[in-house]
């Protein structure tokens, strides 16, 4: 038996798959039947004995079944260790300068943000320009860049910085900040983010995920321009009622699907491009054009999207852990008991689908098929 070690959580997600939670370092691990029993064993051996493998394990060449245990006791270890917070640099905003700003307005509530320069704008303002409003604020933050970093503040109070090449951080952070306050909530009542697209039709609901370049912006305009509502494109936050929310940004959409994106918007070509880097190129923002605005409702498919003129039109139900693999490590999950409880009991009462594709048409009767 391990002593002092973490609390964790370890429930059976799929056939011969498991997901164990560890709260000590925040880890999720995706295991079979044979792994779990071998890592329960280790951790207290009174309480999960191995009678159930035995004959597996008998079964096992000595030289691997240490390697094995040897692998477990490094994965342990590593999961007991305590995550620590990034530490943040604070930094006074007393009688600095804030000439440039923006307000923001989302279900009745006005965020005001105000930048040190303008370039800072740059960061936050294109995907919420359709937000954009005169109206008195509730709620100001401010950006500051000094000495290559950039520091945020909520209501004069410190709450972050971050470096250059930190800047995907920095606006997660941001857009943490700003769903919660549109939504009248605290970061504490937030479950998990994921890096996914969420959309609504009707009754039904769906995640898009899957690796950037993948086309997961280019679906999610499509379906919304085949009478799908948006809810959230890229940053898709989920309670700990496992509510999906909406994040209201616009979706980026990239160079190489601008005519198509014209064809199914008039309105496409009126918008401002913006330059993001060498790699990603020219962008434009393509607000959501909802009949209806839904604010939070429960999504519980989530397919995996990949376009390609030579893959095939296809759609198929996946194992949990493998389709877990691929979204946690672009997730953020919070490291509260009830929180990673709801986010399991999330992913035992969703289903996981692989989604190719190189026909819109067909694409389109794929999905409406799984509802």
């Amino acid at each position: 038996m391990i002593t002092n070690f973490s609390n964790f959580i370890c429930e059976k997600i799929d056939s011969d798959t498991n997901i164990i939670w560890f709260e000590k370092s925040n880890k999720y691990i995706i295991i079979n039947d044979l792994l779990k029993s071998l890592i329960l064993n280790k951790i207290d051996s009174n309480k999960y004995p191995l009678n159930q493998f035995s004959s597996e394990i008998n079964e096992l060449e000595p030289n691997n079944l240490k390697t094995i245990f040897n692998d477990i006791d490094s994965l342990l270890k590593e999961c007991n260790t305590e995550s620590k917070e990034k530490i943040h640099k604070e930094l006074s905003i007393k009688d600095e300068k804030f000439p440039h700003h923006t307000r923001f307005k989302f279900n009745k509530r006005v965020v005001k943000i105000e930048y040190s320069n303008k370039d800072l704008s740059n960061l936050i303002d294109p995907k919420f320009t359709h937000l954009k409003c005169d109206d008195n604020e509730q709620i100001v933050f401010k950006v500051q860049e000094k000495n290559k970093r950039i520091y945020l503040f909520k209501q004069d109070k410190f709450i972050g910085s971050w470096g250059v090449s930190e800047m995907h951080e920095f606006q997660g952070k941001i857009s943490m900040e700003l769903t919660s306050f549109f939504h009248n909530m605290q970061e504490s009542d937030w479950t998990a983010v994921f890096h996914g697209s969420t959309l609504s039709h009707m009754n039904n609901c769906l995640m898009l995920t899957g690796e950037s370049g993948n086309g997961k912006s280019s679906l999610s305009t499509i379906l919304m321009a085949n009478n799908f509502s948006l809810i959230a494109d890229d940053f898709s936050p989920m309670s700990n009622e496992g509510l999906h929310y909406n994040f209201p940004s616009a979706i980026s959409i990239k160079e190489g699907f601008y005519s198509s994106a014209k064809n199914l918007f008039k309105s496409f070509d009126e918008l401002k491009e913006y330059y993001i880097n060498d790699i990603k190129g020219n962008v434009k923002y393509l607000p959501a054009n909802n009949n209806e605005l839904i604010l939070q409702k429960k999504c519980n498919k989530v397919l995996n999207v990949k376009f390609g003129q030579d893959l095939k039109n296809e759609i198929k139900t996946v194992n949990k852990g493998k389709a877990l693999e691929q979204i946690l490590p672009d997730a953020w999950i919070s490291k509260d008991l009830d929180h990673a409880k709801s986010f399991i009991d999330w992913v035992k009462s969703s289903l996981f689908y692989d989604l190719t594709y190189n026909d819109n048409d067909k694409m389109l009767k794929m999905i409406k098929d799984i509802f």
